[in-house]
């Protein structure tokens, strides 16, 4: 039996920690059976943790992943969490515990977790566009360090020569799980970059092992089809490509493979491939950087965790009303949904069923704790208030509807011998559950007051100028003493008064099905001309899934917001870019709102990922929805910024058209007729008389290599002797694309049908 296998009665029983009890289970089996659940519960340390001192009480914290590992004294701590998660990896996926069933209560496979019920899976446990998003996802990040702990304590150091284990044994019980900090670095953690990693051997000396941060693989080697993942209906169709990606055929994890390693048949993308240069190339696609190493993400959170709001604007995409302002378009979870994105849309974890497979997810969902966290502290008195009715009720795995509040069973997480779930209330603040943050250290006695109790104000102010510190990438810029100050701004008591801009991006989420999609935000760099690989300024991610899977409803709560056609919010400050511009000398020479108005008027596009055609867009009920407020910076980095009057700008709002200017629109394109793929031909007769227009594959535009010579597409129109009219040349090479068209005498140059029993053909020579 393996210390996390199922245990049955007659089993010889080990001893496997205070967090797994037996307990009489009649309400999901028979009251004569017995079943063993898994309890997820707090550590705190052994001293200086007074229970009494409530939320106040001295607990262990985690840390940043990469400052924490780049420390010689946390060498021991490094070393276990590769250890141990290099253990929980191997584990049978069939374990109740193993790396792959916990990973699998996110999405697939689709089964039950810790429940001995026999009651199909009607809904699967994950939560999202809903206010319980961030308060799930904590136990559940919990359970994952819990897993971790009980792996380092059980298996890893009982390997070490007795006399060393103390050390280690004092080593598991301070570490707690880190978090990867994206918003500050955006690029894969230093321990994950690399697909081996060294370790210390027990007996003495080190060895070289896979790296299990690198990337997940099967244990047993199979696809993860085999248990249940990336079954038939799960596969995803590209419509453009008509290409089929389906991660049942993987037995590793994959971040932004190569196009050709996209193919489900391809050997990349069965043993997963890895590209963690192109996740810090998705992160650092945008405008408005400073020289601090801030992420694109960085003033997101600032604001995130500076502009007042309410909980449950706070907690999740889903509007809070029909007709909310702008500034309640903020919100983690669209945050959350860009790391998903950046980190590997084209892999695991741009895919919700599978997204958790991926071992950067629980880093980033820490980190997506960390800020929940850090909210709360700001904002201690807020909290599930004022629920939006389509936020009112959430179904559980069973199908059963329960009413959102302080007492919602957060399934499948156990706090107790009886089996019973965490709740919202239950697992609120932090110190309660064993862990911290570094922002957090409420056991200090600098915060505290004569009768012990925690002095808010110093408290705040403390975590302000932390605030300040890490993410104000439009406040650095704003008083930054070696620039001078743009027009528009004005100097006030202790600080600056600076106009803010924004755009708010509302969607209909399941509008393409449940499709992962992108909208991205440009800015022409010269006025008229739209050259996306420079002009992206801000893009959004649609996060998401089909609601149905395999001929049934597995995300219940997915089907009601379909149905109720649910939107998505997202709120992207462009201050920071609007700066960057002045200083650049792009033609913006202040910050006064008109100016402002008239050059975004003039420059604003957007785009769909694959660019799809307006009546695609036009799907998606896209706004985008220019905004202003007055903002104030102060000097004193422990005083909160102020976000004041916000209003939107309807001279700067646009739909699906694309872009502001009328000159900038997307044309609306009829829908094609007819496809030509490459080495094949299409006859005239198939097409119908109304067709204009045909769509046909084209060969990569990646650079020709210098020994690959010269390739040649070719498109020719042939008629029912099978002599060629009409064909254009496109050639690549030497950096340059050259093509050439040409017909045949008897071809008029304004014909613009194709002749009787006429093909079309597309050939590519090397």
């Amino acid at each position: 039996m393996h210390l996390f296998g199922r245990l049955s009665e007659k089993s010889s029983k080990r001893s496997i920690a205070s967090t797994i009890s037996i307990i009489s289970a009649a309400d999901q089996t028979s009251e004569s059976s017995a079943y063993e659940y898994y309890q997820t519960q707090a550590r705190f340390p052994a001293k200086d943790s007074n229970p009494d001192d409530g939320i106040n009480r001295k607990v262990f914290v985690r840390q940043d992943i990469d400052e924490w590992s780049s420390k010689k004294s946390n060498k021991k701590e490094v070393d276990l969490f590769i250890l141990a998660l290099d253990n929980f990896q191997k584990l049978d996926p069939k374990e109740r515990l193993s790396y792959f069933q916990v990973a699998g209560i996110q999405g697939q496979p689709f089964v039950r977790w810790d429940d001995p019920s026999a009651d199909p899976m009607k809904n699967g446990y994950c939560f999202h566009s809903h206010v319980i998003f961030p308060i799930w996802h904590r136990p559940y990040v919990l359970l994952f360090e819990q897993g971790l702990y009980d792996i380092m304590v059980k298996e890893v150091i009982p390997q070490f020569p007795e006399a060393h284990q103390a050390s280690w044994r004092e080593q598991a019980e301070s570490w707690r799980l880190p978090f990867w900090d994206w918003a500050r670095n955006g690029r894969v953690p230093d321990l994950a970059k690399y697909p081996t990693i060294t370790v210390p051997r027990p007996q003495g000396g080190s060895v070289q092992i896979n790296n299990p941060l690198f990337q997940f693989r099967m244990p047993t080697d199979q696809p993860m089809r085999s248990e249940g993942v990336g079954t038939e209906n799960t596969w995803e169709k590209d419509a453009e490509q008509e290409e089929y990606k389906n991660f049942g055929n993987a037995i590793g994890t994959s971040r932004w493979p190569d196009e050709e390693d996209r193919k489900p048949t391809s050997e990349g993308w069965r043993h997963g491939v890895v590209n963690n240069r192109k996740v810090a190339d998705a992160f650092n696609a945008h405008e408005g950087y400073n020289d601090k190493n801030h992420g694109p993400a960085a003033e997101m959170v600032y604001r995130l965790l500076t502009v007042p709001m309410y909980y449950t604007t706070f907690a999740s995409t889903n509007p809070t009303s029909k007709d909310q302002n702008v500034d309640e378009d903020l919100n983690i979870e669209y945050i959350h949904n860009n790391i998903h994105g950046w980190t590997g849309a084209a892999g695991h974890m741009g895919n919700v069923p599978v997204a958790s497979f991926d071992p950067l997810f629980f880093l980033h969902h820490c980190n997506i704790d960390r800020l929940f966290a850090i909210w709360q502290a700001l904002n201690p008195d807020k909290w599930m208030d004022n629920i939006p009715a389509d936020n009112a009720t959430i179904r559980d795995s069973f199908g059963k509807e329960h009413i959102v509040n302080g007492n919602t069973p957060l399934q499948p997480f156990r706090r107790d011998a009886e089996g019973n779930y965490w709740t919202p209330e239950g697992i609120r603040f932090t110190p309660n559950l064993g862990y911290s943050y570094p922002e957090l250290p409420r056991w200090e006695t600098k915060y505290h007051q004569q009768d012990g109790t925690l002095n808010q104000v110093l408290f705040k102010e403390s975590i302000t100028t932390i605030i300040n510190r890490l993410y104000g990438v439009s406040r650095d810029l704003a008083l930054d003493p070696k620039a001078p100050t743009p027009g528009g701004v004005e100097a006030i008591d202790g600080g600056l008064k600076i106009p803010d801009f924004a755009f708010s991006v509302r969607f209909l989420k399941y509008a393409l099905g449940g499709r992962p999609f992108w909208v991205k935000l440009y800015l022409a760099q010269e006025e008229g001309i739209q050259t996306p690989l420079t002009d992206l300024i801000a893009e959004v991610y649609n996060f998401s899934q089909k609601p149905d899977l395999d001929g049934s409803s597995v995300y219940g709560n997915c089907t009601k917001g379909q149905k109720s056609r649910v939107k998505s919010t997202a709120y992207i400050p462009i201050t920071p870019v609007l700066y960057k511009l002045i200083r650049g000398g792009r033609k913006l020479k202040s910050l006064t709102r008109d100016e402002v108005l008239a050059y975004i008027q003039k420059r604003a596009y957007w785009r769909n990922e694959k660019e799809l055609p307006r009546y695609e867009v036009e799907k998606l009920e896209l706004e985008i929805i220019g905004s202003s407020n007055d903002t104030k910076h102060f000097t004193n980095p422990a005083t909160q910024p102020a976000f004041e009057n916000f209003k939107k700008e309807p001279t700067i709002t646009g739909g699906a058209d694309g872009a502001l200017d009328p000159e900038l629109k997307q044309p609306k394109p009829r829908r094609p007729r007819a496809n030509l793929p490459l080495h094949g031909s299409l006859n005239s007769n198939r097409l119908s008389k109304q067709t204009v227009s045909f769509s046909s594959e084209s060969s990569s535009v990646d650079p020709v290599k210098p020994d690959d010579g010269i390739d040649m597409t070719r498109i020719s129109i042939i008629d029912a002797k099978n002599d060629i009219i009409f064909h254009i040349s496109i050639r690549r090479g030497q950096g340059q694309i050259i093509s050439t068209l040409s017909s045949a005498d008897h071809v008029r140059r304004n014909e613009s049908t194709w002749p009787v029993d006429s093909t079309m053909k597309m050939e590519r020579q090397f």
